[in-house]
């Protein structure tokens, strides 16, 4: 058995440990002067009296490499370059994270995917809008037709004065209309904004739609490009 006063010197001995232990880290002051001090020839323990510091915190300031720490969690599957190419990629076109993964064939989950794009300021996830699908036919006039005007070198019919209209029938979204995208939007929404509301009632024959023309869509673009301009 432990005489009594033997007991308390221990727990004494023990609580002054406690208390002396490892101090305050270096700061990035300290550690400069540290540096400092050794270039000038000073020793490890006139370094330590300079900065009022310990023999072994100057001694592994200047001798000890620090140490990486893991970063908790499991390792990252997309690295730097693949994740800048995954947010370039996103700015360009409208594809959804499923797409992306099949375009740039990536070994990552589509959810790790979702989570990176998440957290891009700039990007938003949209519904893309319901059309009707195109017929084999549609789709080689629609490409006929682009073909005709990228080769177009007419200065009067220059792309400056063409105004795209987005009724026609593009294919943009599935036959479930749930199909969605990442949307870029440091972009605009159109070329000069948007025009006035139209509301439609009802059937909309060849009379309503000249009428839905010519008093919402054509003074609109007559605005932004005056006369001459293809529609």
């Amino acid at each position: 058995m432990i005489p009594p006063s033997t007991h308390r010197r221990s727990r004494r001995a023990g609580l002054i440990v406690h208390l002396i232990g490892r101090g305050a880290p270096l700061t990035d002051i300290e550690l400069g002067r540290i540096q400092g001090l050794h270039e000038a020839g000073l020793g490890l323990r006139q370094i330590a009296r300079q900065v009022k510091r310990s023999v072994g915190g100057a001694h592994r300031a200047l001798f000890v490499i620090p140490t990486e720490h893991k970063t908790p969690g499991p390792a990252t599957s997309l690295s730097e370059r693949e994740a800048r190419y995954l947010v370039r990629t996103v700015a360009k076109g409208q594809l959804s994270a499923k797409q992306l993964k099949e375009e740039l064939k990536l070994s990552t989950s589509v959810r790790t995917i979702q989570r990176l794009l998440a957290g891009v300021d700039w990007l938003v996830y949209t519904k893309m809008g319901n059309t009707l699908p195109l017929s084999a036919e549609d789709k080689r006039a629609r490409e006929a037709w682009a073909w005709e005007m990228l080769m177009n070198k007419d200065p009067v019919r220059s792309w400056d004065s063409i105004i795209f209209s987005d009724e026609k029938k593009w294919n943009l979204d599935g036959p479930d209309g749930f199909q969605t995208y990442w949307r870029n939007l440091r972009r605009p929404s159109s070329a000069a904004g948007k025009t006035e509301l139209a509301v439609l009632h009802g059937k909309q024959y060849s009379d309503d739609y000249v009428y839905t023309v010519s008093e919402f869509m054509l003074p609109y673009a007559q605005k932004h490009y005056g006369t001459d301009f293809t529609f």
